[in-house]
């Protein structure tokens, strides 16, 4: 059997096109086929509280807390759901300060599966949940 070892040579030009693409060897910028994109800024909430387990008894106050990846989401809604049945509006056009506190009414159906979705007031298509949590009676 035959074991030599394989020697090849790679040529500068062709190490610096893979680091820096074909266009950079060629024209650039200035070549028509050059593709430039200007990226905008995505738009992301995040809520961070309620977690999922955590909760609650009618008469408590629940702070619903969430960080937005973009400072152009200047207003905030915020709905409570009962698994997927939108079950009232806690906020409408919030100012977005990233945290709101809701006081539990007396009166409200005990769950263990409430949301609370956070709103773009003016993007809707720009939400995101808290954590599943439940509303007790303490026994």
């Amino acid at each position: 059997m035959n074991n030599k070892p394989y020697s090849f040579f790679i040529s500068g030009a062709i190490i610096i096109s893979l680091l820096t693409g074909c266009r950079q060897l060629l024209e650039g910028p200035n070549d028509p086929g050059f593709i430039q994109t200007d990226l905008e800024p995505v738009e992301k909430i995040v809520v961070s509280s309620p977690v999922k387990g955590d909760i609650y008894e009618p008469g408590e106050s629940v702070q619903i807390n969430w960080i937005t990846s973009n400072s152009s989401i200047s207003y905030i809604d915020i709905y409570l759901y009962r698994k997927s049945v939108l079950k009232r509006t806690l906020a409408n056009c919030l100012v977005n300060q990233g945290s709101y506190t809701w006081h539990i009414p007396h009166v409200i159906d005990y769950s263990n599966h409430y949301t609370a979705k956070v709103v773009n007031s003016n993007n809707p298509e720009v939400f995101n949940y808290s954590g599943q949590f439940g509303i007790l009676k303490n026994n």
